[in-house]
């Protein structure tokens, strides 16, 4: 099988699983079970057989992404064509070796050609009522929650006022408490009372001054 037809066959694999839909493709993830027979059924190719999947899945890439427009102006600006064109790619390399290796089980190659038959195709339409709407303050949901968010921004800025003068509180009550205890661990106690020494025998007055 040449090139050219087996790039018709996977133009028509897509054309009759997906009709007209055009858009993004949804396909079923690889499993280990689909690995190990794309293993299995890659080993049994030769070079070039293994060539012509190649040339033939270049022009089938260039065809996937004709057929959609949004893709076709990205291509053309020089950006990436879009993960899910590469991801129909793979899924349609899969499709070609499982029919080109000679000896695969009938559940090996179901599971090679599944992905590409059993997808779904997400619209342009359907892509682009997904996309959420602009953020503009001329819509009142989002002047609502700007509102929200300030309301937010000032309650954190009270509470974070009220937690550092707490902080403050709590620092000066801790380094007078400290300052008392040591005071009192050392011995050195203060009173109201003056000193009196009784060698020079003072005596005390009730108004608490030294008598002699």
């Amino acid at each position: 099988m040449d090139a050219i037809k087996i790039t018709e066959t996977l133009q028509d694999v897509i054309l009759r699983a997906y009709g007209d839909r055009v858009g993004t493709f949804k396909l079923q993830s690889v499993d280990e079970a689909t690995s190990k027979a794309r293993q299995k059924a890659r080993s049994q190719l030769t070079k070039d057989q293994r060539l012509v999947i190649d040339r033939a899945l270049v022009s089938f890439r260039d065809w996937l992404i004709k057929r959609d427009p949004e893709a076709a102006e990205r291509v053309a600006k020089g950006v990436p064509a879009p993960q899910d064109i590469e991801t129909a790619v793979r899924a349609a390399e899969d499709y070609a070796v499982a029919n080109m290796a000679p000896d695969v089980t009938t559940e090996e190659k179901a599971l090679l050609t599944c992905r590409l038959e059993n997808g779904r195709v997400e619209t342009i339409e359907e892509r682009n009522a997904t996309k959420r709407r602009p953020l503009k303050l001329s819509n009142r949901h989002v002047r609502t929650m700007v509102g929200g968010i300030l309301v937010i921004f000032l309650g954190s800025g009270l509470a974070g006022i009220a937690t550092e003068a707490a902080t403050i509180v709590t620092v000066v009550g801790a380094a007078i408490f400290v300052f008392g205890f040591r005071r009192w661990r050392s011995g050195d106690v203060t009173s109201n009372i003056p000193q009196v020494s009784v060698f020079r025998g003072g005596k005390i007055s009730d108004e608490g001054k030294e008598q002699f």
